[in-house]
């Protein structure tokens, strides 16, 4: 005779209990998923691909990147791990979940085509394409992941640029296509501050002039104050700037501007900001109306132009060079040079007629009985340390140079709406030259040589 079984009182299964959780859905999914072809496809194929499937959905393919942050939210059941995932589980919503999981994929994939070095492959413009509408379709801030700093503490913007080659390679032109710094610039935007400086330190870490030049015409990476936009106007050029190296062991180079609208720039906003990469560094050369004292960290090349403090008069138009960003310090002997567009000068329509051709100097018609003066060809401003300059930063506000344009005798003339060495068109050209060296003390006035 046979008996049933009683149960025990601490038996916790009772003897017609359901098949577990686990193995339900071991069950299913291995029944879902027979006969599902493997996936063939390239890496950033795959992970392409899976941006747009939904992990939830048992018939939708899922590329091994999206699999891989998906199995790091599962349960485990590795024994002293199912107590902190079990909390993981209930305290993620499933939309966090599901960004987390598209954030790494995207990662992943800028990463790759940053590393693999597709500047300018087509094929990493449209892996772009894929994650950006991957992100429209769930919600997810794209802009926000390319000015994350998630590859070695850098964002991808800064690695695209050390990656780029530059545009004098002569590897651009054979894989010349669409530019991938230029496509995840256009989907980063809006660009934060953190970003612009994250772009600024790209660029000087490669030495790229050309590429900063060309970002600082942008409105978003160098913004145009309203004053300025009022007198540029739309159509107006911005300020030219154009950096050679010069050849020597002094570390020399030249930079030539033309800055448009200079007399009214300076009269109504008061400042002109030039920047440029040269020598592995970033400069700063500033035309400005000295208003308040500078305070400290300027020198005073020539104190008898300064007030007791060191400082330029105020309402003199003065010139600093500085340097930025992690600028490495360094000594410099440079001069600016402002030569007159037209040998003859501009001829100014309500000075009186001139009594003979003898009296023109340098586009002034004189009165007669003036003396004839010698005519002055261009301006020409020293700016030299016998300390080294240091970009400002944690707090300290460097060290630059300073000195009113009147400091030549020809400088004041900026000051005149009728200056010789300002062009019919209203514009500037002044070139800089610089080396990075202890100035001498012979005091000489040339610079380059």
């Amino acid at each position: 005779m046979i008996l049933d079984k009683q149960p025990l009182p601490d038996d916790a299964v009772p003897l017609e209990a359901p098949p577990s959780y686990d193995t339900v859905g071991s069950s299913s999914r291995t029944t879902a998923n027979e006969g599902y072809p493997p996936d063939k496809s390239p890496r950033i194929g795959r992970a392409t691909a899976g941006l747009s499937s939904h992990p939830s959905s048992p018939s939708s393919p899922v590329s091994p990147a999206l699999k891989s942050a998906t199995s790091s939210t599962s349960f485990s059941n590795e024994k002293g791990k199912g107590r902190a995932n079990w909390k993981f589980k209930f305290t993620e919503s499933p939309e966090a979940r599901r960004e987390r999981e598209i954030r790494k994929t995207i990662l992943d994939l800028l990463r790759d085509i940053i590393q693999e070095h597709l500047s300018n492959s087509p094929a990493a413009v449209g892996i772009l394409e894929s994650c950006a509408a991957a992100c429209h379709q769930n919600s997810v801030s794209f802009s926000s992941i390319l000015q994350d700093k998630s590859i070695e503490n850098r964002t991808p913007l800064y690695w695209a640029i050390v990656k780029r080659l530059p545009d004098a390679h002569r590897d651009v032109e054979d894989h010349q296509g669409p530019d991938l710094l230029s496509a995840l610039l256009s989907y980063a935007s809006p660009l934060s501050q953190a970003t612009i400086t994250e772009l600024r330190l790209a660029c000087l870490a490669t030495s790229d002039q050309t590429l900063f030049h060309r970002l600082r015409q942008s409105p978003e990476f160098a913004p145009v104050s309203g004053v300025n936009q009022m007198l540029l106007g739309v159509t107006m050029s911005p300020d030219d700037i154009s950096v050679e190296d010069l050849p020597g062991d002094g570390g020399g180079f030249a930079v030539d501007f033309v800055i448009p609208q200079f007399n009214k720039r300076m009269t109504v906003a008061r400042e002109i900001v030039l920047e440029f990469i040269a020598r592995s560094r970033m400069w700063s050369l500033v035309f400005f109306v000295a208003s308040e004292p500078q305070g400290r960290g300027f020198f005073p090349p020539e104190p008898r132009d300064r007030n007791h403090n060191g400082d330029p008069p105020v309402g003199s138009w003065c010139i600093r060079l500085s340097l930025l960003e992690t600028s490495p310090p360094t000594f410099v002997d440079s001069r600016l040079v402002i030569s007159a567009p037209n040998p003859e000068g501009p001829v100014s329509p309500a000075s009186p007629p001139p009594p003979s051709p003898k009296s023109a100097v340098s586009g002034f018609r004189l009165p007669s009985k003036t003396p004839k003066k010698k005519e002055v060809s261009e301006v020409s401003i020293r700016l030299t340390s016998r300390d080294q300059l240091q970009a400002a930063r944690n707090g300290s506000p460097g060290k630059s140079i300073v000195l009113p344009l009147e400091t030549s005798a020809s400088g004041a003339t900026l000051q005149y709406g009728n200056s010789p060495f300002i062009g019919a068109d209203e514009k500037l050209r002044a070139r800089f030259e610089a080396r990075l060296e202890r100035p001498p003390d012979d005091g000489a006035d040339c610079v380059i040589c």
